[in-house]
């Protein structure tokens, strides 16, 4: 019998396995059109909607986007009952797990999918040219965040080698279905985001073509370029991105009206995020679901974490207290994502972390130290007003910045990206799982390629420590 790639195979077959409670089936109506049959500007416009659908699964940004990667570090704690990912927060995952295989070929699908819209060869009249360049640039801004995402899950961290040799995912372009691909080097996949990012930013439009953060505009695909220079640790245009985004008109929410951040869709503050309307989310298995009381409750934020708040900062309000909690799983539930059924919308990017990367990228550079200083003080006194002015230098303010990214974005699904950057152990001192110190470089901070994909594709090398 032929061997096909995993990833090309479910492309062909439109079917994703999905978590363990269920599975993802595109279904006729929301199934992205091959190149093929991409003809006109409607058609383009229909495909990346799908697109947009597709990412919204629970097993992408509907959930596991940001609950994996909080319960491998150090904010999050298993709760007593915790029976899902379970593996992920002990650091025991497998070749055979189901999210990672989940990730990796829907990640892949939706890949597929952006290849459609940019390969199609379709003749575009004059008066719909704008609306077809902004919708070509959505395709290229989220291929580029799809390999994003697949190489913080399935490689190490950019700086983990001194050139990014090491490897990362294979980068597949155009839909060969007999092609077997090798990894590429994680350089190699950076080099590809920039690339289908920067290619975004020059063919989309300032606005967004729902009028909201809903869907992508060139201002959040440069958001979302700062953060993937941030991680390469090329500041100086980590710093322009941000400063760009910062300058676009965007609006921290108030201190008073903190919560409703996560409440409220398409805040000033918001840049980009994914919908979840009452007819398209993912109901109980949303990552709303994984933590609050009335969902499955899995998951608690750890004592490490709420111990570094203000009493009076803003911020607290994300904490609920539960009576029912006892011992080392009391007293909080995490209640940033309020609704149980999934219709808050899953914020991807917002201005808060404009300025910390901005802040960060500064004081990394070394000449604006008082800029680096102002950003940090947006944000912290944001959430508690009576913070006294940053005036730490050096090493010291970029502890600070880093102190505040944990608060700022905890349950963002950052934590362990930002431990990894700075090549930092994992360290719980309020532990629920039977491991509770990871080293800085384990391979068990990484996920593995799926056995399904390394048994059909004898060209993909296995991460170091599984077989």
């Amino acid at each position: 019998m032929k061997k096909y790639n995993k990833i090309l195979l479910l492309i062909m077959v439109g079917v994703i396995l999905s978590c363990s409670e269920s599975f993802l089936e595109v279904s006729p109506q929301n199934a992205v059109s091959d190149s093929d049959a991409i003809t006109n500007v409607e058609d383009v416009e229909t495909s990346v909607t799908g697109v947009y659908d597709e990412i919204s699964g629970a097993y992408y940004y509907g959930r596991y986007m940001f609950l994996i990667p909080d319960v491998m570090a150090d904010d999050v704690k298993q709760n007593e009952q915790a029976n899902r990912i379970v593996d992920y927060a002990e650091h025991i995952q497998s070749v055979s797990d189901a999210q990672a295989n989940a990730l990796w070929t829907g990640m892949y699908f939706a890949n597929n999918a952006l290849n459609n819209i940019i390969n199609a060869d379709i003749t575009v009249p004059d008066a719909s040219q704008d609306t077809y360049n902004h919708l070509l640039g959505e395709a290229y801004a989220l291929r580029g965040l799809v390999y994003f995402d697949l190489v913080k899950f399935f490689a190490q961290h950019y700086t983990y080698t001194d050139d990014a040799s090491h490897l990362g995912v294979p980068l597949i372009l155009t839909f060969d279905p007999t092609y077997e691909p090798e990894r590429n080097t994680v350089a190699e996949v950076y080099e590809q985001i920039i690339s289908d990012m920067t290619t975004a930013i020059s063919l989309m439009s300032d606005t967004s073509r729902t009028g909201n953060s809903s869907t992508l505009s060139s201002t959040a695909v440069k958001a979302l370029l700062s953060r993937v220079y941030l991680y390469m640790e090329d500041w100086e245009n980590a710093e322009a991105m941000a400063t760009d985004v910062i300058n676009a008109g965007y609006s921290l929410v108030t201190n008073e009206n903190y919560l409703t951040l996560w409440s409220q869709d398409n805040s000033s503050e918001s840049i980009f995020e994914i919908s979840m309307t009452e007819t398209d989310n993912q109901g109980g298995n949303s990552i709303a679901g994984m933590y609050v009381e009335d969902g499955y409750g899995d998951y608690l934020p750890s004592n490490d974490v709420v111990s570094l708040y203000d009493a009076d900062d803003a911020r607290m309000q994300v904490f609920k207290e539960d009576a029912f909690l006892q011992g080392d799983y009391a007293p909080y539930r995490v209640d940033k994502y309020p609704n149980v059924l999934g219709y808050d919308n899953t914020k991807v990017i917002r201005l808060a972390e404009m300025y910390l990367n901005r802040a960060e990228a500064r004081a990394q550079i070394g000449t604006n130290i008082t800029g680096a200083q102002d950003d940090l003080d947006m944000v912290r006194q944001r959430g508690l007003p009576t913070a006294p002015d940053v005036t730490a230098t050096g090493t010291d303010l970029i502890d600070e910045i880093l102190f505040e990214r944990r608060l700022e974005l905890a349950f963002e699904g950052q934590r362990l990206w930002d431990l990894m950057r700075y090549k930092q152990d994992i360290v719980r001192t309020q532990c629920t799982a039977s491991i509770c110190y990871i080293p800085y470089g384990d391979n068990t901070n990484i996920l593995p390629i799926p056995q399904d994909e390394t048994d059909v594709n004898p060209n993909i090398t296995q991460n170091p420590g599984w077989n």
